[in-house]
């Protein structure tokens, strides 16, 4: 049978809940590449969305001293904005390099303050960051022979990282240091290995081994990143209290992170490439594909062109994951309906979506544990 045919026979066949749960379930046969957005971070709170920087924005960076330029390009943003315009596309109208330096700030100072809140009730236990669950089972499920489970996300905040701390999940994120990081991979490897004693024969042998571990890719840098000298550093002790002078690696809505990106991609980006071409099976947590740089990369030509699986769990579609699953023969999506209480799940080989009612597979832990168990 060919793949059409087989295509045709699947629309032809109504998407069931056993049909759903055995066809996501079969997918994490594979190990995933995950990819997660700000709907993990607003999942903890909505402070921690577009929304809140935006008005945070809007009304601090008129603090700041402001040339008649700058104050000419900031006001067309306000315009484009009232105008009903997207903040990012907005954003774009930006030039000017001390005005976005004055965004970069303004928005680190915006971030920090609330990971300060949220990251310390994450490490008290007084709230859970909803992939907790979930990738503590995909870390504890690799196998012996591969493990490292490869994590990306443009979020600047913290949140992940108290997360893994909080339960006991290693990462790596490629710096290496104490209290000034430098960026070696390979060294920070080596940070979380262990010796593991063997019997070999007769003898026992030491052997050294990686731990299981998340290896983990902020592609926009992070609120620990800084720039020291024009290198590149990760200092924990200035997320919340920056030093004046030191820029901080962020990048920021606009135009702005491309050339960032650019600049630094061999950097922040080499091995996140690397690891892309390397998986056939991407799993999308809160992540609305609205970041245009994200879009232009080798996962969605992988999903389009090459029939390689996927999974997106977000609260809300939108036109773009929809249009994605339109293209996207082995694309599944796990959303909520539109009162919340409900799940939808939508592949393209099925000529209806399943709806489950009183049901919330879209949150990321009542997933783990109803699909792929305790």
């Amino acid at each position: 049978m060919g793949n059409a045919e087989k295509v045709q026979q699947f629309m032809s066949k109504e998407l069931t809940k056993n049909i759903a749960f055995k066809e996501l379930q079969g997918l994490f046969n594979d190990k995933p590449f995950v990819l997660f957005g700000t709907g993990m971070s607003i999942a903890v709170n909505d402070i921690f969305g577009m929304n809140a920087l935006k008005e945070n924005l809007l009304k601090e960076i008129t603090q700041y001293s402001l040339s008649k330029s700058q104050k000419e390009e900031w006001s067309r943003l306000e315009g484009s904005l009232a105008n009903d315009s997207e903040f990012e596309s907005a954003m774009n109208n930006i030039k000017d390099n001390q005005l976005i330096t004055f965004i970069v700030e303004q928005t680190g100072k915006f971030i920090a303050k609330q990971d300060f809140i949220y990251s310390q009730k994450i490490l008290t236990g007084e709230i859970i960051w909803p992939a907790s669950t979930l990738f503590k089972k995909l870390v504890e499920g690799l196998p012996g022979t591969d493990r490292e489970l490869h994590v990306a996300t443009p979020n600047y905040d913290l949140l992940a990282e108290s997360a893994f701390f909080k339960n006991g999940i290693p990462y790596n994120n490629g710096f290496f240091g104490s209290l000034y990081g430098s960026l070696d991979w390979e060294q920070s490897k080596r940070a979380i290995t262990y010796a593991d004693k063997t019997v070999v024969g007769k003898k026992q042998k030491t052997v050294i081994r990686e731990k299981k571990h998340i290896a983990f890719y902020k592609v926009h840098g992070s609120l620990n990143l800084f720039l020291l000298n024009d290198n590149l550093i990760e200092n924990n002790s200035w997320v919340y209290n920056k030093p004046k002078g030191i820029e901080r690696l962020i990048i920021t809505p606009g135009i702005s992170k491309y050339e960032k990106l650019h600049k630094y991609r061999s950097e922040l980006l080499g091995k996140y490439d690397n690891a892309i071409e390397k998986h056939n099976f991407f799993l999308f947590l809160g992540f609305g594909f609205n970041n245009n740089q994200l879009n232009t990369n080798a996962i969605l030509d992988k999903l389009k062109n090459k029939n390689s699986n996927g999974l997106i769990i977000t609260r809300n579609s939108n036109s773009k994951i929809e249009n994605l699953l339109k293209e996207s023969k082995n694309l599944w999506l796990i959303c909520s309906t539109n009162d919340k209480n409900g799940t939808i799940i939508k592949n393209s080989k099925f000529s209806k979506k399943l709806i489950l009612n009183n049901n919330k597979l879209w949150e990321i832990d009542i997933f783990t544990r109803t699909v792929l168990g305790e």
